[in-house]
């Protein structure tokens, strides 16, 4: 099973542009939310996701984007694998560069 491709909102959602006006530092999040789409395009995606083998046990796999984004995340923030996961539910700007929050 190969994962599948990402293809998160272009336009910002009214609520996504609320949380960027607010972002005073940390700009990342929001150069990656502006930008997501064209660093992920599907070429680059099919490339992400020579990675993976194909399997049909286990769960389907992540789009590879996502991944990618979240270790970019991670890195930036200095957090552990956990944290990650954690700082995505709770920090409503990592939410913007990752999740399709307006859907």
């Amino acid at each position: 099973m190969r994962p599948p491709l990402w293809h998160p909102p272009i336009e910002l959602s009214n609520h996504e542009e609320l949380i960027i006006k607010r972002i005073k530092r940390a700009k990342l999040f929001t150069f990656l939310r502006l930008n997501r789409s064209f660093i992920f395009n599907d070429e680059f995606q099919d490339e992400l996701a020579t990675i993976f083998k194909d399997s049909t046990v286990g769960h389907s796999p992540v789009p590879p984007a996502q991944l990618a984004l979240t270790i970019i995340l991670q890195a930036y923030l200095g957090i552990s694998d956990d944290e990650v996961i954690e700082e995505m539910v709770m920090d409503q700007r990592g939410c913007i560069s990752l999740l399709q929050i307006s859907q």
